[in-house]
């Protein structure tokens, strides 16, 4: 596959700055037709709001050829929006540890030009070791509308802990079958 705009296809990844936050907000919503990440659009806040910019506890992007073409972060229990769906219970009781124990991985998306080359898996596995370098343990959310990134999860050794069907995704999607699996991933996987 040849890389686009004169890319060698070299991805890096990096700790994401603020002045990454204006260049993540149209990569989201410019493949956000191709993928339904995420699931609303318009987003009922801003997207700002959707990348974390101001709550992450830590943030990564990778970059190609000086473009970020994807995104991971992470937040602390704080920082997650849902309201209490039983996830953090859930969560908190796969892996042994108190719910303000648990650190929420979020916003992974990586521009589908660059798809299938394991920028995803990379971004993840930053994520998830940082997460575990802080004493945390690792939990995240995945719409069953986006069967590439499930499968990437259960691929890296995430399991699911709870089914749920929140308002939002009700209220966004015409599928009454679509859910959200809540996931962690075991201290055993990498």
């Amino acid at each position: 596959m040849t890389a686009p705009h004169g890319s060698t296809g070299r991805v890096a990844l990096r700790p994401r700055r603020p002045r990454d936050v204006p260049e993540l907000a149209r990569m989201v919503l410019t493949q956000q037709p191709l993928t339904r990440y995420p699931v609303r659009s318009p987003l009922p806040f801003p997207i700002e709001e959707f990348l974390h910019a101001d709550d992450a506890a830590a943030a990564w992007v990778a970059e190609a050829d000086g473009r970020v073409v994807g995104h991971v972060c992470w937040t602390t229990p704080a920082g997650r929006r849902a309201a209490d769906d039983g996830a953090p219970a859930a969560c908190a009781a796969a892996h042994g540890c108190e719910p303000v124990d648990l650190a929420w991985v979020s916003t992974l998306v990586v521009d589908p030009v660059f798809g299938g080359r394991g920028v995803g898996r990379r971004l993840l596995t930053t994520a998830t070791a940082d997460v575990r370098a802080v004493g945390r343990h690792p939990c995240l959310e995945v719409v069953d509308l986006n069967p590439v990134a499930r499968r990437l999860y259960d691929s890296a050794g995430w399991v699911e802990v709870l089914r749920t069907r929140p308002d939002w995704l009700a209220a966004a999607v015409d599928d009454p079958e679509a859910g959200e699996s809540i996931m962690v991933l075991p201290a055993a996987s990498t």
